[in-house]
């Protein structure tokens, strides 16, 4: 069995990370679809839901690791 002292604390994923990752997700697969069926608009919005996700992600990333630190 592994003592207190080596256990390490498991982190929480946020909510607003969750949200990320999912914007991450679906965008690709907007992304994906619009550009096989030729429809570039479906496709630009898939690359900015991509790009909204993934900004997303990373502050809600730092603002955990900072709260981590404090």
């Amino acid at each position: 069995m592994l003592s207190s002292s080596k256990k390490k604390k498991a982190m929480q994923m946020s909510g607003f990370a969750r949200i990320g990752i999912s914007l991450l997700i679906i965008g690709a697969l907007l992304a994906a679809f619009g550009q096989y069926n030729g429809r570039e608009a479906v496709a630009i919005f898939g690359v900015v839901m991509v790009a909204c996700g993934f900004v997303l992600y990373m502050a809600a990333s730092i603002v955990a690791k900072r709260r981590a630190h404090v």
